[in-house]
């Protein structure tokens, strides 16, 4: 990674986001327990409030699908995160007191701006990096993606126990600051056309037709396509019941709370792991890797639902590196072969059908869980994934990774 890291502008990239993200990971527990403080006083419950920051950041992904073909994608992350720091200030300064309409007006402009600015982060490697380090530039962000994940929830749980949650917002804040200031230093290259497709730019930028060109553009790559079909599913009906059930589980057979924060301690650093071991990973057929880690999924399921902690504690480190590794080949994978002026719109529509689709696998598993026992859910979901992860390699392009009729060879930017 550290090849990447001498890359300045990718530098600044890093240094930023990296501190940025762990005030990304806090507001979500923060807001969840500013919600429940609200809700005594006639405030919308955190349901809804989930719900509708949900469809706000898909909102997000529609917008740079239609209309980001040509940004400096710094730039969007710059407007992103400004609008961010001023709506969770505004409810630093009075959590509890500000009225409900002004409240949920900031919950929809924070998931909004959330959905532009991470396919922008994503977007803007391959404009800051060679394409030789590349791969070891996404697994940079995945390591602090996840190391983030891992000590935002606990710090904003250190800071609300001792300061209350306007602290804990106003450290979000801080955050923006940090990242907006090295976004402006950044010096980024406008889109390129390079590789592009002609006749995609033009349907998509000349005719106005962006969100069609996105589509288009992951249509005319089959490889693409069967992954982002493979991901969904997975996502709703494999990942989201676990997210639900794995709280049931620890609690009737492996010692409650403790148990549960264990388990995704062990993702958590099977992700760090995951994302330090992708950096140096340069498989021949790199889409069959890719499918491989998707499928330790299978094990962390089967795991939850048949074996004591220990043996759970294993499974999910095992399916944190093989996720992690998907993750960096697949980003890597897309950033090569995928127009610069597309590859944002691509990249956004697989966030979006990816988490907009959790709320209907979240749904149906809570719809079942009455009536099914929660082991069930999970060896159906474990099936499900080894069923699934082999998709993209229905086609060569699949286990390669890359299109056949894509240039080969690195550019330098």
């Amino acid at each position: 990674m550290l090849k990447a890291l001498k890359h300045r502008d990718f530098a600044l990239l890093w240094s930023g986001q990296s501190l940025s993200l762990v005030g990304s990971e806090m507001f979500p527990i923060v807001l969840a327990l500013v919600v429940l403080q609200r809700r005594a006083s006639g405030g919308a419950p955190l349901a809804v409030v989930l719900i509708v920051r949900s469809s706000a950041f898909a909102v997000g992904n529609v917008v740079v699908s239609a209309w980001g073909g040509r940004w400096r994608w710094t730039r969007a992350m710059i407007c992103a995160d400004s609008v961010r720091a001023v709506a969770v200030s505004l409810m630093a300064i009075s959590p509890t007191g500000l009225s409900e309409p002004l409240f949920m007006l900031m919950v929809v402009l924070t998931g909004g701006m959330e959905g532009v600015f991470l396919p922008a982060f994503t977007a803007v490697v391959p404009r800051l990096l060679p394409d030789s380090v590349l791969q070891e530039g996404n697994a940079a962000n995945a390591m602090s993606q996840y190391t983030a994940m891992a000590l935002g929830p606990a710090a904003a749980g250190i800071v609300v126990s001792i300061f209350g949650t306007g602290v804990a917002l106003w450290c979000d804040v801080g955050s923006f600051a940090f990242s907006l200031a090295t976004l402006w230093a950044i010096r980024e290259p406008p889109y390129r056309h390079i590789h592009s497709n002609p006749a995609e730019i033009q349907s998509g930028n000349i005719r106005g037709r962006e969100l069609l060109a996105g589509v288009r553009a992951v249509q005319s790559r089959p490889w693409i396509l069967h992954t982002i079909c493979m991901s969904v599913a997975i996502m709703t009906l494999v990942t989201a019941p676990i997210f639900l059930v794995a709280p049931i589980i620890a609690t009737q057979r492996l010692g409650g709370a403790g148990a549960y924060g264990a388990i995704f301690t062990a993702l958590g650093l099977g992700s760090i792991a995951g994302a330090i071991g992708s950096a140096k990973v340069r498989p021949a057929r790199p889409g069959i890797v890719a499918c491989a880690g998707v499928a330790t999924i299978s094990g962390a399921a089967a795991s939850l639902a048949l074996l004591p902690l220990p043996g759970i504690l294993v499974f999910f480190v095992i399916t944190g590196v093989g996720v992690t590794l998907f993750q960096v080949i697949w980003t890597t994978a897309v950033q090569r072969d995928v127009p610069d002026a597309l590859v944002g719109r691509v990249l956004a529509l697989d966030l979006l059908a990816n988490f907009g689709m959790m709320p209907i696998g979240y749904a149906v598993a809570g719809a079942v869980v009455g009536a099914i026992a929660p082991r069930s859910i999970l060896l159906v979901g474990a099936v499900i994934a080894l069923l699934s992860a082999p998709l993209p390699l229905l086609t060569a392009e699949g286990r390669m990774f890359r299109s056949s009729r894509s240039v080969s060879g690195p550019v330098d930017r």
